[in-house]
């Protein structure tokens, strides 16, 4: 007789050969997890009042050994959802307290907050005004559905950066919740090629610009925005490396921007030269802590010596640029400090 093979689709032919009620599910990028998907009777808490299609992490791994431990799993379970004499047992499959019908939003956010602040490179005033802006407006002291989520979403404008930052960050909630729902389907096609809307300047327009600041310490600070496509507070805290421009510190943190768009401005307008304004940067992110605070100073200063458009225009540029030139979407992203 021949060994069974312990493979995806091997343990998915015999689940449907046996009319199994439940199919498996992979989930997760590098690291895939076996979930189960079938009809279930809504999870304790729920104001659900039928069954209906439901996924929930087996918590195996996508290798022979998980699959033979989830063919197993799937025909109980199959079995479970058969017997109509007595209640699905959700408590053997979920820990209740990870069902997302019995915890509050404010519960859940805090939670998210601690494990991506522990994953990730982010401030606390980053969180503030752009997770936090996002998530507090669903009902902190209410649960988190699927259905609220989709809601949410809905509620912003189409093809806008609020609609696609909305989907970004609470699917990552979602995610962390194991929460099955895709609202990335919602997202739109707000990118680089709307930022064109926002009547970004031309690069003409740009390099005039430059020449009408009187102040040069101010000048190199305008000319490294455009050129390597910083983050107006970046330019604070960068200098310049024959291998291009090192940012020292900011958002995102430590990084070459090795690719100047142009080239020819570095000349032009001897970027090279370190040339910063006398400014007590550190001592400002110090008392502050906020790398917003330090932008819009920038932004304050250049208006000051009247550009029409605020520094971060200097940054959409170059992100046009970056499509332009043939720049494709990974490096792009590393240049311009995106994770």
């Amino acid at each position: 007789m021949p060994r069974k093979q312990y493979t995806f689709e091997a343990v998915q032919q015999r689940l449907r050969e046996a009319r199994s009620k439940v199919k498996l599910y992979l989930r997760g990028q590098e690291q895939k997890t076996i979930w189960v998907q079938g009809t279930f009777p809504p999870k304790p808490g729920s104001d659900r009042p039928k069954p209906y299609q439901q996924k929930f992490s087996l918590h195996l791994p996508a290798n022979e050994e998980g699959f033979k431990a989830a063919e197993a799993e799937a025909f109980r379970i199959s079995a479970l959802l058969m017997d109509k004499t007595k209640p699905f047992p959700w408590n053997d499959f979920l820990d209740p307290k990870k069902i997302p019908e019995t915890k509050p939003a404010k519960c859940w956010i805090a939670e998210f907050k601690n494990f991506y602040m522990e994953t990730h490179t982010l401030s606390e005033s980053t969180w503030k005004n752009h997770w936090m802006k996002v998530y507090k407006r669903l009902n902190l002291e209410a649960p988190i559905t699927a259905e609220l989520l989709e809601k949410l979403v809905l509620q912003t404008k189409r093809n806008s950066r609020n609609r696609s930052e909305t989907c970004k960050k609470l699917q990552k909630l979602a995610n962390f919740m194991e929460l099955e729902i895709d609202l990335l389907q919602y997202k739109g096609n707000y990118g680089p090629s709307r930022v064109e809307d926002r009547d970004i300047r031309s690069d003409l327009e740009i390099a005039k610009w430059w020449y009408e600041i009187p102040n040069p310490a101010w000048k190199w600070i305008y000319g490294v925005i455009a050129t390597y496509g910083l983050r107006p507070h970046e330019a604070l805290f960068c200098q310049p490396t024959p291998q291009g421009l090192q940012v020292l510190k900011g958002k995102t943190g430590p990084r070459l921007v090795f690719e100047a768009l142009y080239p020819e401005w570095v000349d032009e307008w001897n970027l090279m030269e370190l040339r910063k304004p006398n400014i007590d940067a550190e001592g400002i992110l110090q008392r502050n802590g906020s790398f917003d605070t330090l932008g819009n100073k920038v932004t304050r200063q250049l208006k000051r010596y009247g550009v029409p458009f605020p520094a971060y225009d200097l940054r959409h540029a170059y992100a046009i640029r970056c499509v332009m030139f043939g720049i494709t979407e990974v490096p792009a992203a590393a240049l311009m400090g995106h994770k």
